[in-house]
């Protein structure tokens, strides 16, 4: 019958089991949504919008630089025109992707930013929703005219690289959230899975973030390297006069394509003529005057690591300011993340070589012949889990820690949570069959349990000597010992009986001793270790608090009884 309920109920939970599982996965489906579609953010909670704002904003940070791409070089009229395939792609992620700013902006200010509005982080959001690069690449580049276009150029590179900062800050929250966990200072039993989760977290990001990298620089070699070409026809320009410089292909100037063609060759470039440094492998690809995206993509990430990875060192700049300052950033930047990847690699690695010894470690520890040896095994499978998870902990601090008995693994600090836990299990059953103690109340037994510590005795150790006072009752756990007396009878006790209690005749003296420690009985024998020996010993002073206050209790209730 027992067995015929039991299957029905796990029948009636069956349906709101199903219904559960749906539930989480219609709410992941609906966070992978978020992600890619920014507006569906606001369907979520408060708990996970955070999460999903930084997700989504690493993704759109990644389409962001597809507006570099959109510029092209006509090379038959020296003019700029835009991919418009590009042009569509890079509209519509961005448009998509800034809704993202209009809900935080929304959520935040529902929350509370009425009363008091966080100036920074409002003007950092409204900064990050400015149509800059659709302005400048889409609007003004194409359409840039005149002798001071070297000035409005500059200023253009200024405004569309500055938006990328608060752009990238949510990365930036990120990467700064996973690499200063301190998990070391972690009391949780599971503190060396999660420090090898977060050391690898760690790792993957520095390399993510090495791909970011490679991805933004190259992006912007490619529309640095048209912007080079177009230093040049301005350069061209000026050397003739009447000539009237503008990168319209629709607006008819007076201007000569020949002498653009001979002052600024690009296939392949003539460095006696004019210059490119860090653009002429760029400028000879003839990539800009490609439209096949994946072709020059795939070049500019090309390059982009690989300079990345040698710090800019293989860089060949011209005299240009601002192309030596792009150099240095690039180089640095390389050398940052270079430092951040190799730091996190070698631990990385250095963790796999430890948990590779844990396991080792762990495997030569006979958890199941320790745990019979003390009578735990057979129905403390949570106390054999528990144990295990301490000392791989202990080990992944000490990776030489040895593991012998109770006591070294009750020493722990990783244990401390459940080492009254084990007390209980040791010896709860062996004290309620004590003289004494068998008709105590169970909560009296556990704080007995709990008051009882491991102590170890190397051998010819005394533990007892007989004429002295009786100071403690101890269970006899593990070792051999030699007991004797002045009247010459000895005998030699070995370990077969599990839990051996000497000093029981304490609880007898407890039971009508005064609160003090006076009139303590005396030992009639010696106890002297003749191993290393175990024992798990109470204080006369535990015992006698825990045994009257019992009996104070039971006083007070039978005063009360009387009364009433």
């Amino acid at each position: 019958m027992a067995g015929r309920d039991r299957d029905e109920k796990q029948k009636q939970r069956e349906p709101e089991r199903e219904l559960s599982k749906h539930h989480v996965s219609d709410g992941l489906h609906l966070r992978v949504c978020a992600i890619i579609i920014p507006p569906l953010q606001i369907l979520l909670d408060n708990s996970s919008r955070d999460g999903i704002f930084f997700l989504s904003s690493m993704l759109y940070l990644l389409l962001d630089v597809l507006f570099l791409y959109v510029p092209l070089i006509n090379e038959e009229a020296k003019c700029l025109t835009l991919d418009k395939r590009v042009k569509i792609a890079a509209l519509v992620f961005r448009s998509v992707g800034d809704s993202r700013y209009l809900i935080r902006i929304y959520v935040r200010i529902k929350d509370g930013w009425v009363k008091s509005p966080p100036l920074r982080k409002l003007l950092g959001l409204a900064v990050c929703v400015l149509p800059i690069p659709q302005v400048a690449i889409l609007l003004i580049l194409p359409n840039t005219r005149g002798s001071n276009s070297l000035k409005t150029l500059t200023v253009l590179n200024g405004l569309v690289a500055s938006q990328y900062f608060p752009r990238a800050y949510p990365l930036y929250q990120m990467y700064k959230a996973i690499n200063f966990v301190n998990v070391g200072n972690m009391r949780s039993m599971k503190r060396h899975s999660l420090s090898f989760v977060h050391i690898r977290a760690k790792w993957m990001l520095n390399i993510f973030g090495y791909l970011v990298a490679s991805h933004i620089f190259g992006a912007f070699w490619y529309y640095f390297s048209i912007q080079k070409e177009i230093e040049c026809w301005i350069y061209a320009c000026k050397s003739e006069s009447g000539c009237e410089f503008s990168t319209s292909c629709v607006q008819s100037t007076h201007r000569s394509i020949t002498l653009f063609k001979n002052l600024c060759p690009t296939n392949p470039p003539n460095t006696q003529v004019f210059d490119f440094g860090m653009f002429h492998d760029a400028l000879e690809s003839g990539m800009q005057r490609s439209t096949k995206f994946s072709n020059k993509y795939l070049q500019c990430l090309s390059w982009a690591i690989r300079n990345l990875s040698s710090f800019g060192s293989n860089l060949k700049t011209s005299a240009s300011g601002s192309e030596n300052l792009l150099a240095l950033v690039f180089s640095i930047c390389g050398l940052v993340l270079f430092m951040y990847l190799l730091g996190h690699m070698q631990t990385f690695m250095q963790n796999v070589g430890r948990d590779d010894n844990i396991r080792v470690r762990m495997k030569m520890i006979n958890f199941r012949l320790i745990l019979h040896e003390y009578g735990l095994f057979e129905e403390n499978h949570e106390m054999e889990k528990k144990i295990k998870l301490a000392i791989k902990s202990k080990l992944a601090d000490d990776g030489n820690y040895i593991v012998e008995n109770m006591f070294s693994i009750l020493s722990l600090e990783e244990a401390r949570s459940f080492v009254d836990e084990i007390k209980c299990a040791l010896f709860f059953d062996k004290l309620k069959k004590v003289d004494g103690l068998q008709h105590k109340d169970d909560l009296v037994l556990k704080k007995i349990c709990k008051h009882l510590k491991p102590v170890l005795y190397n051998e010819s150790s005394y533990m007892i000597r007989e004429g002295e006072p009786l100071d403690r009752m101890f269970f006899l756990t593990q070792g051999i010992v030699l007991i004797y007396d002045s009247s010459g009878f000895s005998r030699t006790v070995e370990v077969e009986e599990k839990n051996v209690l000497y000093g029981e005749e304490l609880i007898n003296w407890v039971e009508t001793a005064s609160s003090q420690e006076s009139n303590l009985p005396f030992s009639t024998r010696t106890i002297k270790s003749h191993s290393l020996v175990e024992i798990f010993a109470i204080k006369v002073t535990d015992l006698q608090r825990e045994v009257s206050l019992e009996r104070h209790n039971v006083n007070n209730m039978l005063n009360d009884i009387e009364i009433s």
